[in-house]
């Protein structure tokens, strides 16, 4: 039974990746330079208040050092650029550019259908199941993010 729920956990990312890269090719061809990780960086710059290294590092759960290479691909790309505040010349931060406000958008519009087609299926699905679902998908989560901590632990 255990190993019929691993099984399913992997065939459950499969379907993640093969359905993220469908949607990706059909939707809007100003997606298809980037990869889904720097749209969510996109996304995290176009909602995120005056969004620095720091920030976004924070909000995606990647490395300081993971979000600068990210970004300066971004960068490269024409999505995105760097400012500095007024009132604080040290920090760089990141804006959208005309761009990455399309590619903002269209991940937006991409999002939103995929929220729509759940949302037709998890109504096939009573409340305590959905609950129960949710339930053990977090504990789950928390139970990789403690392994991914001790595997790193041991690494130093």
């Amino acid at each position: 039974m255990k190993n019929d729920f691993s099984y399913l956990l992997t065939a459950l990312l499969n379907s993640f990746e093969q359905a993220g890269a469908l949607y990706k090719e059909t939707a809007d061809p100003v997606l298809a330079h980037y990869t889904i990780t720097e749209m969510h960086c996109i996304e995290k710059i176009g909602r995120l208040e005056n969004p620095n290294v720091t920030k976004l590092a924070k909000a995606m759960n990647i490395t300081r050092g993971g979000i600068s290479k990210l970004v300066k691909k971004i960068i490269q790309r024409g999505a995105v650029e760097t400012y500095v505040s007024e009132t604080n010349k040290k920090e760089i931060y990141y804006r959208l550019t005309d761009l990455g406000r399309k590619v903002f958008d269209a991940h937006e519009k991409l999002h939103k259908n995929w929220r729509k087609r759940d949302a037709e299926f998890f109504r096939k699905f009573s409340e305590e199941e959905i609950v129960l679902g949710k339930t053990f998908i977090q504990k789950y989560v928390k139970h990789l993010d403690d392994t991914l901590e001790f595997f790193r632990g041991r690494k130093k």
